[in-house]
């Protein structure tokens, strides 16, 4: 039951007044409350903190119960509030608690500079050890990787770790033997140097953000990695691609957030990725790239299953004549496009894996991003419409109707 709804339930019954507080879900969401905040005043801004600073120390007040499972807050506030901010980290780590996200990020709060964020301070986290933490989730908290280093050491049961749009973090070392980590995740962490992983225990790993050296010592059990940011654009040739034959033959899932460059990506050797079943590409094209320098990467992927592309659009004015490559694919089955509009890039992709994926069973079309679903203006919802009568050009013409799925 969430919080509010077992607050509301004091006044059921003399007997239930004071069961609320103990409840072991302290999910303190504000983040509705800021929406439209950055078309009006810095007052009104204020005002909605002030609530909200006053709500999480009320309930912390009456909050009796000797240890907490999930500990949350999500609301834009800054260095002005660090006082309030310690106090609620020394809540939950001193209550047990095993679930632990601050996300102070919004991004429609747009008027705030990031150093200006709260520091996670290492005399914050000064608790009786070891720590009971088996998530840990940081937006826009300012936390150095010797802070994170010493959280972790100290956290033996510590499965997951996201960290995202820290100012402070430069270099992180995770390393150990006893590590527990799972599934690690650092996104837009702009000043970030270096990772250095030897983590045994590691399946899962998300690194989006600037061009940093990523050394992977030991990773025996990495099966799926996502790549995006700068890192991509800049230094996949460079530094992301040796390390790859090191861990290839045992990723499971692949998701790389890229720009496609013909030039650039004529230029890589994939190694053999054997274990690979899915592959999701998050693609920035202009109109007169050809995606099929994408084949190159499938192909490298004998035993892909599941193959999900998102395609972003930029105008070009430059004309281009239809592509043809041929190399079959055994195992593709499965195919998700998104952003579809019908043009030669994304149907001349469409009409190669129909005529190369053999066992191909299949292939959904989606005029929308994942971001774009739930509505879109007049334009948009025009170019859905016409993409979608591009789409049922191509199961005409190329026989694919029991196979192509129009959404």
């Amino acid at each position: 039951m969430p919080m509010k709804e077992a607050a509301r339930t004091s006044v059921l019954s003399r007997r239930w007044k004071k069961l609320w507080t103990s409840h072991p879900y302290l999910v303190f969401d504000g983040s509705n409350s800021l929406r439209g905040i950055h078309y009006r005043s810095e007052q009104v801004l204020e005002s909605e903190q002030f609530k909200y600073l006053n709500w999480v120390n009320d309930v912390l007040e009456s909050h009796h119960d000797a240890a907490i499972d999930e500990f949350k807050i999500r609301f834009y506030l800054d260095q002005c509030y660090q006082s309030d901010i310690d106090d609620w980290v020394r809540f939950a780590f001193g209550k047990k608690v095993q679930r632990f996200e601050l996300d102070l990020s919004s991004s429609r709060v747009i008027s705030h500079v990031q150093d200006s964020g709260y520091e996670l301070c290492s005399h914050t986290l000064h608790f009786q050890i070891p720590l009971s933490l088996t998530s840990l989730v940081l937006k826009q908290v300012r936390v150095s990787g010797e802070v994170l280093e010493n959280l972790l050491s100290n956290s033996p049961f510590l499965e997951r770790l996201c960290i995202g749009a820290s100012t402070s973090l430069v270099h992180l070392r995770l390393a150990g033997p006893s590590l527990c980590l799972t599934y690690l995740e650092i996104t837009a962490c702009a000043r970030m140097k270096s990772l250095e992983l030897d983590a045994p225990n590691l399946l899962s790993l998300k690194y989006s953000g600037q061009n940093i050296e990523i050394r992977f010592i030991e990773v025996p059990n990495l099966a799926e990695l996502f790549i995006g940011g700068m890192f991509m654009e800049t230094c996949t040739r460079n530094y992301f691609l040796p390390l790859v034959p090191t861990f290839a033959s045992q990723l499971q899932k692949l998701v790389l957030e890229m720009r496609v460059d013909e030039r650039k990506m004529k230029l890589f050797e994939y190694p053999i990725l054997s274990q690979l079943k899915e592959l999701e590409l998050q693609v920035r094209a202009r109109d007169h790239d050809s995606l099929l320098c994408l084949t190159s990467l499938i192909n490298a992927s004998p035993s892909l299953n599941q193959l999900s592309l998102e395609l972003s659009w930029s105008k070009s004015y430059t004309r281009r004549r239809v592509m043809k490559v041929k190399r079959h694919h055994y195992n593709l089955k499965e195919v998700e496009i998104r952003g579809f509009v019908g043009g030669m890039v994304d149907s001349e992709f469409c009409i190669y894996l129909v005529e190369n994926a053999i066992m191909l069973e299949k292939m959904s079309i989606d005029p929308f991003t994942k971001n774009e679903k739930g509505g879109g203006n007049c334009f948009k919802v025009e170019r859905a419409r016409a993409a979608r009568v591009r789409a049922e050009d191509l199961r005409s013409k190329y026989g694919v109707e029991d196979k192509l799925v129009i959404l």
